[in-house]
């Protein structure tokens, strides 16, 4: 899903470009002084593409970072400030193949970036009420696919057209005005050939007016607002809060909406749900919170700092772990790269970082509220706290978290013939008190499993499909235990629907 700005009836500011829409880098001056690299992007055909995302980044990791442009409606792009050396490219379009080639800089010949596919254009007319072409009319062009809507402006005739195109769906809607259209939609397969064109008649619309507020209720200017159907049409539409932080959004058809908030350093509280009707107007005010922040230190049990090891904190709604939908078209791997860790989860609900060498961490764009923290290090015990209770702009320093080695308790699990049972299912569970929760492992194809468990004593019981189950009273965790062996039998052979008696191999092994 992309986002839809509100074009001539949006009266608050107009919404920042995204970053990727702009030639950007962050070179070292000293590697030499940096040129630009120009070139173009089309089909198989040779026919140019707007709006292709290309990025750029050094073969060198010490020459320069992610460089990135959006191609123009010639297909023309310009990857500003590239230090000499040699340069991996990446270009994609929506409904296109993706290219990666490599490229010395500078470079005399013209760089043609050809992606596999052939490009189609969708057209149509705008008309209003009275069934006459409706000239100057503003045409918006989106899709789940599209990073960037695409617009353009019917002509003296009504008519309009947008090329370039690859395959999915799409979306257009025109508005002129106080009017606008419903949204119609657009297949475009692999064995489109024609597209009809399409005919957006204009009727009266609905707005959405408000502020956007943060949690002591003060206004917040430059909030990207957001409007999106319910259920979505793929062209929401955007806005952004002026200088007291008042928006204006429309025309918009009649229906169910979502209002929406976005501002750096901030998380969303709440999301007004409006009704609206052909002429009228709604006042929303979303609601923004000043982000929270964790730190602290991830130490192993002898206090050496542990470095590179994965801290989440976990935004919790009524005690259960907080599940969202991300719309819009996901990062490419260059672009997820340069990205912080969790950026790509909707702030305040899961956000991850990782701890340096000195094993400091610290998680930044938390939502208020209750939250649960884990930290999860390779070949040692998961640690986790709750729950963590988070004050809007909190700043909490954790200080340091010990992380347990722990044991590791392994095994197989065979059948009463010798073959290896895949997908059984290995639980432990603590005997002492209180009582931990049990945890469990699936065997893998070889019949093999592990299970990392805190030093204790622990019955163990494992399960199969049309095998009877089977125990063991006690096992300790401790030192380095042999391996377990688990000998189940088919539930034929149990008759009384028992458990059987723990197999020879499993006695053996007991620690």
């Amino acid at each position: 899903m992309v986002v839809a700005a509100c074009g001539l009836a949006c009266r608050g500011s107009k919404p920042k470009r995204d970053a990727a829409a702009d030639a950007e880098s962050v070179v070292d001056r000293q590697a030499g002084p940096p040129v630009d690299l120009v070139g173009t992007v089309q089909d198989s055909r040779g026919m140019p593409l707007p709006d292709a995302l290309v990025i750029a980044w050094p073969k060198d990791k010490h020459a320069g970072s992610v460089v990135q442009a959006r191609s123009n409606p010639d297909g023309r792009f310009l990857l500003a400030a590239l230090l000499p050396g040699t340069w991996t490219l990446l270009a994609e379009a929506a409904g296109f193949g993706t290219l990666e080639l490599d490229r010395s800089v500078p470079d005399s010949e013209s760089l043609v970036l050809s992606l596999e596919g052939e490009g189609r254009s969708l057209g149509g007319i705008v008309l209003s009420g009275a069934a006459r072409p409706e000239p100057g009319a503003h045409v918006v062009l989106g899709g789940p696919g599209l990073r960037w809507t695409r617009e353009t402006v019917a002509d003296a005739h009504g008519a309009f057209s947008f090329a370039g195109l690859g395959l999915g769906r799409f979306a257009v809607r025109a508005t002129h005005g106080k009017l606008v259209s419903a949204t119609a939609s657009q297949v475009i397969e692999e064995g489109t050939s024609h597209l009809a064109p399409m005919r957006l008649l204009l009727g009266p619309g609905a707005f959405v007016e408000g502020g956007v507020l943060d949690d002591m209720g003060r206004n917040l200017p430059g909030a990207a607002v957001d409007v999106l159907t319910m259920p979505s049409d793929d062209l929401p539409m955007a806005c952004q809060s002026n200088s007291e932080g008042k928006f204006i959004v429309g025309p918009m058809r009649p229906g169910r909406y979502q209002v929406l908030a976005r501002l750096e350093g901030h998380v969303l509280l709440d999301a007004p749900e409006i009704s609206l009707a052909a002429g009228n107007k709604v006042r929303v005010a979303p609601r923004l919170a000043r982000a929270a922040q964790v730190s602290g230190r991830v130490l192993d049990q002898d206090g050496s700092p542990l470095r590179a090891v994965p801290v989440s904190v976990v935004g919790l709604v009524g005690g259960h772990d907080e599940v969202v939908v991300l719309p819009g078209a996901l990062p490419t791997a260059a672009e997820a790269a340069e990205l912080p860790p969790g950026w790509v989860a909707r702030q305040g609900s899961i956000r991850t970082a990782l701890s340096d060498a000195q094993g400091h961490f610290e998680v930044r764009g938390l939502a208020p509220g209750r939250a649960r923290l884990e930290v999860s290090p390779p070949d040692k015990l998961p640690l986790r706290r709750e729950p963590l209770l988070l004050a809007p702009g909190d700043s909490r320093d954790l200080g340091d978290l010990a992380v347990p080695t722990g044991v590791l308790v392994s095994g197989r699990v065979v059948d009463q013939a010798d073959q290896v049972l895949e997908g059984a299912q290995v639980e432990a569970r603590s005997s002492g008190k209180p009582a931990r929760p049990a945890i469990r492992v699936t065997s893998d194809p070889q019949g093999q499993f592990s299970i990392r468990l805190p030093v204790g004593e622990y019955a163990m019981a494992v399960q199969a499909k049309d095998h009877a189950p089977q125990s063991i009273a006690v096992v300790r965790a401790i030192g380095h235990p042999d391996p377990l062996e688990f000998r189940l039998a088919p539930l034929a052979a149990s008759a009384d629907g028992g458990l059987p008696p723990p197999s020879r191999g499993a006695s053996a092994h007991r620690q």
